[in-house]
């Protein structure tokens, strides 16, 4: 299978990674059309088959799966010089939040399309990566980008949500605690290395509410300080941050 990536930012690069990381995907197998010289630039330096400027149908033409991994009012722009003739041959995935199948459609016509929601830790092959029906052939592959699930179309900004911006979150919430550990006299690097080490042992629990009540023993050192974030309703604020989210990408 040869990939097409229209859209080399952030993700564009993170999925790259993570179909390199699987040893399945060749970086001969991978093209990449966008727009920035910076951006094919530091495509190039990965092997990757280049195009820019008016290529992008010759880029549709030489590989199989086309991927959008742009924000939605460049895909409008690009969508106009986009032969549909050639992309009804073609599996087209999208990795755009919030733009549905119907408004794909009327862009680019009727043809084979999946939406795809992924996590920028896809990377390392460590990420979250929701999709809609897809060829076994592909959800193969995806399947060794991390932790990988077939959804409903209304639940992909749902996984977003979730996923991809929790993974902002939790690096938030981190860093928090890598700030109170500074507050209480740690050097910066220790206090950092400490709150990323305490947070990678919390995350290897089967039940992190059972985890809660073990270490929080009544009348302990940890039971006061959970006690304090149960007060200011902690559980409440993280989930209203997740709605926040949510409601922007819908």
């Amino acid at each position: 299978m040869k990939f097409g990536i229209i859209g080399y930012g952030n993700l564009g690069k993170a999925f790259a990674s993570a179909l390199i990381c699987t040893g399945e995907i060749p970086a001969c197998d991978i093209s990449v059309y966008d727009s920035s010289e910076a951006a094919l630039t530091a495509a190039k330096k990965e092997s990757f088959n280049i195009y820019s400027a008016d290529g992008i149908n010759e880029m549709i033409k030489n590989t199989d799966i086309i991927c959008i991994i742009v924000k939605s009012y460049v895909f409008e722009e690009l969508a106009k010089n986009m032969d549909q003739s050639i992309l009804k041959e073609k599996l087209v995935i999208s990795m755009m939040a919030g733009v549905t199948f119907e408004q794909i459609y009327s862009l680019i016509g009727q043809v084979s399309l999946a939406r795809v929601m992924p996590s920028i830790a896809i990377a390392t092959n460590e990420g979250v990566i929701a999709y809609t029906k897809l060829p076994e052939k592909v959800s193969v592959i995806f399947g060794k980008f991390g932790y990988a699930f077939e959804t409903e179309p209304g639940n992909l900004e749902k996984a977003t949500a979730f996923a991809s911006c929790g993974f902002g979150f939790a690096a938030y919430l981190i860093d928090a605690f890598a700030k109170a550990g500074e507050k209480m006299g740690f050097p910066p690097e220790t206090a950092s290395h400490i709150a990323a080490l305490t947070f990678k042992n919390a995350s290897g629990s089967s039940n992190f509410r059972e985890t809660v009540k073990a270490v929080a023993t009544p009348g302990g050192a940890t039971e006061q300080g959970i006690n304090h974030m149960d007060s200011n309703n902690i559980y409440e604020i993280v989930a209203e941050a997740m709605q926040k989210s949510y409601k922007h990408v819908t």
